[in-house]
């Protein structure tokens, strides 16, 4: 009898949890994003890794798409063409929210998912380059242009963002030694020395068709040639009107401090063993506010 009754109030448990799960939507009247700065957990590593978690935050999206089920068909908030007319949004603080909306309407029904594809990601960051240690706008692209736009750019590109928001080279290097200086063309910035051959690379990666991201593992799992996630909804039914897509940066960049001054730069690219650094892609969460 105990265990008839256990079972039963397991029953009505899962039952009563299904039910707040809100999947059914009506109403909505925005889907924004929001970037935090704090309380994330950050990605193990198996080596000792620096953090830091930038002042700003840029991320530029090609597409949002609200993922339907039980029949309800996908609902194409934004598709842009190309890089160039990727919607960029940037953020300084948990209070700054963006409406990715773009003048539509979210038809009522039932959803399971947001699918996100990501052009590149931008932030502030501390560099060390041969003379000083500088904050730089620093651009990490995720997807490429090269293959589908005639472009330059590569997933794991690092380039340096000037204050107009130009972009003014590479990193990581000057064509002889990794000094940090941004220059251009991009086989000068990747090698260390003018032949365009010995890129500043970690073991088995393709020169060619990545830039020196240092996460091989993200690099080689990574949709290519557009970097695209999906985030599952998890929201509990509170009558509210807007879907908030949530980016927790804390921790974002990290990198192996060769050299022991607490910052990224040209004297940790140590050989002959690569230097591990990354960009760790935001924790993502959904709610319902």
């Amino acid at each position: 009898m105990k265990t008839i009754l256990r079972l039963a109030l397991f029953a009505l448990f899962v039952v009563l949890m299904s039910n707040c799960n809100k999947y059914s939507f009506k109403n909505i009247e925005d889907v924004k994003l929001r970037v935090n700065f704090t309380s994330a957990d950050t990605k193990g590593n198996l080596i000792d890794m620096t953090y830091q978690t930038p002042e700003n935050y840029f991320v530029a999206l090609k597409s949002v798409t609200l993922v339907g089920k039980n029949e309800t068909p996908d609902f194409l908030i934004f598709e842009e063409d190309n890089l160039s007319q990727s919607l960029v949004f940037d953020f300084t603080d948990v209070a700054t929210t963006h409406s990715l909306m773009q003048g539509t309407d979210v038809p009522d029904g039932e959803y399971s998912s947001i699918k996100i594809e990501i052009y590149y990601l931008q932030m502030k960051l501390n560099i060390a380059s041969s003379t000083a240690v500088e904050e730089r706008n620093i651009r990490i692209y995720l997807s490429d242009d090269a293959e589908t736009e005639a472009g330059l750019h590569q997933p794991g590109d690092m380039t340096q963002i000037d204050e107009s928001n130009l972009e003014v080279g590479w990193l990581l290097g000057n064509g002889v030694i990794p000094d940090m200086t941004p220059i251009s063309p991009r086989a000068d910035a990747y090698t260390i020395a003018s032949d365009g051959v010995s890129w500043l690379d970690f073991a088995g990666k393709n020169a060619a068709n990545y830039g020196p991201f240092g996460d091989v593992d993200f690099m080689t799992s990574a949709p290519h040639p557009v970097y695209w996630c999906e985030i599952p909804f998890t929201l509990v039914d509170n009558d509210e009107e807007n879907i908030i897509l949530d980016f927790n940066v804390n921790n974002c960049w990290q990198f192996e401090d060769k050299s022991n001054d607490g910052y990224f730069g040209g004297d940790d690219l140590g050989f002959p063993e690569p230097t591990a650094w990354q960009m760790v892609m935001p924790e993502m969460t959904v709610t319902l506010e």
